[in-house]
């Protein structure tokens, strides 16, 4: 990928958009550790002159992708970008088995109780539970939308 700013702009605007701290925290429950930081910039993550790591800075809705990425110099007027969308596992895992989990151990523990109990409730907790799993969707749109984002805020095309 090919971005429109020179070196010095590349960072300039990474400077301006980033929030400098560990991406790997952002995408996992452990978020809640970085709640009084700044949250008005659109990324989270480490950078330098030559490399990125960076992942959506938000408290209460991160994503687990880090966007791993590589700067290079091709001209004086724009810049070489090379970029890896990698997982951050433990939140990736946690989105996913989760509701997994939760689907399980509610049944089980529906067929197991020797009480009779109205259908109602384990159907209310069947509902709650697969409404755990449009939260993938909405991690997938947001991983969309962030890559646009990027490719925006650093006039980034695709040759």
């Amino acid at each position: 990928m090919i971005s429109k700013l020179n070196l010095s702009e590349f960072v300039n605007e990474l400077e301006e958009n980033t929030t400098k701290g560990n991406p790997s925290i952002k995408g996992t429950p452990l978020v809640i550790l970085t709640i009084f930081e700044d949250t008005k910039k659109k990324f989270y993550g480490e950078f330098n002159k030559s490399s990125f790591r960076l992942t959506r800075n938000s408290v209460f809705y991160p994503i687990p992708y880090i966007f791993e990425g590589k700067i290079n110099v091709k001209n004086d007027s724009s810049t070489n970008i090379s970029l890896k969308i990698k997982p951050i596992w433990f939140g990736y895992l946690w989105i996913r088995i989760l509701p997994i989990f939760a689907l399980i151990l509610f049944n089980i523990g529906f067929i197991t109780q020797e009480n009779i109990i109205a259908t109602e409730i384990p159907i209310f907790r069947n509902i709650l539970v697969i409404l755990m799993f449009a939260h993938i969707w909405y991690t997938i749109r947001k991983k969309k939308k962030l890559l646009k984002d990027f490719h925006e805020i650093f006039k980034i095309s695709e040759d």
